[in-house]
């Protein structure tokens, strides 16, 4: 065991874990759902309207989606992850409901024509998004003229918990002091299964920054209504200070709209 690896394991008895955060998959659609009225709900609320047909992207275990789907016109779920796709068709199927529809998007391409939706909501999701301008230019090109996408979603990968594995290590900013090999050792000793990886983004980080979220968005024509860092502890004073700035945001709430020519 290395000496990272060990001060890794002293610090963890510091900080306790949370083996709650670990969920089956039946268990995390069941948890979507229930959170659905404070992520959903809010980006409903900012609309002003239900009527509509909206896009989850990154919609994960369909949870979010099939509420969403009991309040609107229409609804989609798109995911890059085919078990989660898997999932949420099997609950999709044991909801009934008809207007909702679950595709997977193995490469990133959204399997949905031009102009499809009025708006596009996601929660928890760019920070597992390897090409962000694929991912806004897809999302703007099946937005209608004057349609929005309303996002809030962290940890980005520079804030404290930005590797996510809250079940696993409760290290604050772990992954930067230690790197991947202790904390994925840590990680194999508490799951049932282990895991081999040699990159953050084999994990499903993408690593990125603040500012490369915000440009892809720009670069995709979308109009910032609001982009805004929300801030480690409350701590909004250290995310303007230039180089030490994404150590202390913990993620991004947007508001974005497609022009409307």
């Amino acid at each position: 065991m290395s000496l990272a690896t060990q001060l890794l394991w002293a610090l963890d008895h510091v900080f306790p874990i949370n083996p709650a955060a670990r969920m089956t998959s039946t268990e995390q659609t069941a948890h979507e759902v229930t959170k659905a009225p404070g992520t959903m709900g809010r980006y409903l609320d900012a609309l002003g309207e239900t009527t509509l047909d909206v896009l989850d992207f990154g919609c994960g275990w369909g949870g979010e989606t099939l509420w969403l789907a009991s309040r609107g016109r229409s609804c989609g779920g798109a995911d890059v992850a085919d078990e989660v796709i898997a999932t949420a068709r099997r609950a999709l199927a044991a909801s009934g409901d008809a207007n909702c529809t679950f595709v997977h998007m193995p490469d990133g391409r959204l399997a949905f024509e031009e102009e499809r939706f009025d708006a596009v909501l996601s929660t928890n999701t760019f920070e597992h998004v390897m090409d962000l301008d694929l991912a806004f230019s897809e999302i703007f090109r099946v937005l209608r003229p004057g349609g929005s996408l309303l996002t809030r979603f962290g940890p980005l990968f520079y804030s404290p918990f930005g590797y996510h594995l809250y079940w696993a290590c409760a290290v604050p900013y772990a992954h930067l002091l230690f790197g991947l090999p202790p904390i994925l050792e840590l990680r194999n000793v508490r799951a049932p299964s282990p895991m081999r990886a040699t990159t953050w983004q084999e994990m499903g980080l993408n690593g990125r920054r603040f500012a490369d979220y915000k440009g892809a968005a720009e670069r995709a024509g979308f109009e910032l209504t609001r982009f805004e860092p929300l801030a480690v502890k409350n701590l909004r004073a250290m995310t303007a200070i230039p180089l030490v700035r994404d150590l202390f945001i913990f993620g991004v709430d947007a508001h974005l709209r497609k022009p409307l020519a």
